[in-house]
């Protein structure tokens, strides 16, 4: 006779969504960006770019 055990958790985990948007499009500063971010989506900002055209601040955030 073959027992088959199966263990059921309750707990579910909720993958978040995340976005982005750009904050500025030319001259980010680290500082600058992250305080915006944090401030109008209490996310994470980080300055892209910089090898073809000048540094953008994106902002990626929970939806």
């Amino acid at each position: 006779m073959k027992v088959i055990y199966l263990a059921m958790t309750s707990t579910q985990v909720k993958a978040q969504q995340r976005c982005s948007e750009t904050l500025k499009a030319s001259d980010c500063t680290m500082a600058e960006c992250q305080s915006e971010c944090l401030q109008k989506h209490n996310g994470t900002g980080v300055c892209t770019g910089g090898n073809v055209g000048p540094l953008s601040c994106v902002c990626v955030y929970n939806c």
